[in-house]
């Protein structure tokens, strides 16, 4: 789903690796992105996905918080 949809802007199985061509110049070709989620995390779960982008979710300030602070723990783990 694109990260104009807040409910899955930070949901981690929506965010994988596409190059340019992909992901900017095709849209993120969503079908064949989807068959792909499918076949990594379950049958379903790019339907999953469809059904919650469309659902609203608001973060509050100290939400936003965790996030950063959980996001940048995760990048200090996987640095050199």
């Amino acid at each position: 789903m694109s990260r104009k949809h807040y409910s899955t802007r930070w949901d981690e199985t929506n965010c994988q690796v596409q190059c340019y061509a992909c992901n900017v110049a095709r849209y993120g070709e969503q079908f064949i992105f989807g068959n792909k989620l499918n076949e990594e995390y379950g049958l379903d779960t790019a339907e999953n996905l469809s059904i919650k982008c469309r659902q609203v979710e608001k973060f509050s300030n100290n939400d936003l918080l965790e996030k950063i602070v959980h996001y940048k723990n995760l990048l200090k783990e996987y640095s050199i």
